[in-house]
Order: structure tokens, then C-alpha cells, then sequence
């Protein structure tokens, strides 16, 4: 099995609408591995969200191409990019994005659900996961119930539950206490050395960079070293 589990090659984005024109990224190169914790960095504006979206298919770029588990994303129809989604990336953005109908439990089982993991298995990885998370207490609770770190955390449990080969997380520290991100970290960690899972983490705080193996600068749409 090949030990790249996001390769990016030369990949460019612009946004135009009228006479507006911005060009975001400029030939971004990036290979994640199998285990690799890489952060990028980079001023508000600079594309750094704009970057994980390409590079988990939620977006499309304007030039080059994103392969994940070696497939090429532009060439697979929105089903099959959901699917390769679903089995192979997590996702964990800066504002938790949980269904409010639903309960925290239910939130984090549905990426399983999908995958077409019976109800009880999935109910009992959720309730696991959300354990880890400290929130063992509130998995009956629906978002509005829950103060904004732990619907973090819920969010955060539910990019973890499907044990992805990579996660790619949009400040996933930015709403949350000292201890509490601390505890974060650690269950990335913790997923990082148990099962090799990769992440991709776009961060403003810099004592979280320091923690990854590789840290990268996103400035004016070019990707390079600090």
C-alpha cells in the first residue's frame, strides 16, 4: 500500500465573478504521508481554507490536481469523490457545522452511517469516541444544548470516528480553552501513533505548529517554508 495519502501538484485557484479577478493559490506542491502531522500557516485571507478544500474535493482547482489514496479527484463524478471522503479523510472546521435536529451521539455515528456500519456499532463508536472527548456526559444532548466547546469536540469526535487515513482540520483549536485543546491534541495524537492517521492542520497558534512534524507558510497563494 503506498504511504501517500494527499499528493498536490501544482495547484492554482482563482475566484472571478464580474471584473473580479484574485488568484488564491499559485502551483502549490504538497505530499502528505501516512502519519505525517503538517501545519500551515499562513495571515487571514491567504487561502489556507481555500487549500484544504482542494485538497479534500470539496472544491475543484482551477489548475493542476489533487490525488487522493492515488486517485485524481477532478476525474471522479461527485459520488465517487464523497465516497473516497467518507473512507479515507475527516474533516474538522473551525465552526462545528453539527446538524441541530440532531443529538451528539447522532452527529458523530452519521459518517458511519453512511458507510453503511450497522446502527448499534455505530452508536457504540460514537459513544467511545465522544467518551475521549470528554463528553461522555452529553451525548444525548442536541447542539444548542451544548456550550461552544463542546460542540467543537463534538465535531472534532466526529472527523475521528471512521479512524480516516487523514484529517484535515481548519483552526480546530480556535474556539476552545488551553486544557480543552490540550486534550485535542492529545487524542490526535493519540490516533496519530495507534493507527498512522495524518493531519493537515491550518492553525494561527503557533504552540500547536511547533507540535507537528512540518510546518509550511501560505503567502500571497505560494506554499513554502517558515
Amino acid at each position: 500500500m503506498s504511504n501517500v495519502i494527499i499528493s498536490c501538484q501544482q495547484l492554482g485557484k482563482r475566484f472571478q465573478e464580474g471584473r473580479l479577478d484574485v488568484e488564491v493559490l499559485r502551483g502549490v506542491d504538497l505530499q502528505v504521508n501516512a502519519g505525517e502531522k503538517i501545519a500551515i500557516l499562513g495571515s487571514s485571507g491567504s487561502g489556507k481554507s481555500t487549500l484544504l478544500h482542494l485538497m479534500g474535493g470539496l472544491d475543484l482547482p482551477t489548475t493542476g490536481h489533487v490525488e487522493v489514496m492515488g486517485k485524481r479527484m477532478d476525474q471522479l463524478s461527485d459520488n465517487d469523490r464523497g465516497l473516497l471522503r467518507n473512507h479515507s479523510l475527516g474533516f474538522i472546521y473551525q465552526f462545528h457545522h453539527l446538524l441541530p435536529e440532531f443529538t451528539a451521539l447522532e452527529n458523530v455515528a452519521m459518517p458511519l452511517l453512511i458507510r453503511g456500519v450497522k446502527v448499534s456499532e455505530a452508536r457504540e463508536q460514537a459513544a467511545d469516541i465522544l467518551d475521549k472527548v470528554g463528553l461522555k456526559d452529553r451525548v444525548e444532548h442536541k447542539p444548542a444544548q451544548l456550550s461552544g466547546g463542546e460542540r467543537q469536540r463534538a465535531a472534532i469526535a466526529r472527523a475521528l470516528v471512521t479512524r480516516p487515513r487523514a484529517v484535515l482540520a481548519d483552526e480546530p483549536t480556535g474556539n476552545l480553552d488551553q486544557q480543552t485543546a490540550e486534550n485535542v491534541f492529545n487524542l490526535m495524537q493519540g490516533l496519530n501513533d495507534a493507527l498512522k492517521t495524518a493531519f493537515v492542520v491550518v492553525t494561527h497558534d503557533l504552540q500547536l505548529a511547533s507540535r507537528m512534524d512540518t510546518v509550511y507558510r501560505l503567502h500571497n497563494g505560494v506554499l513554502g517554508k517558515p
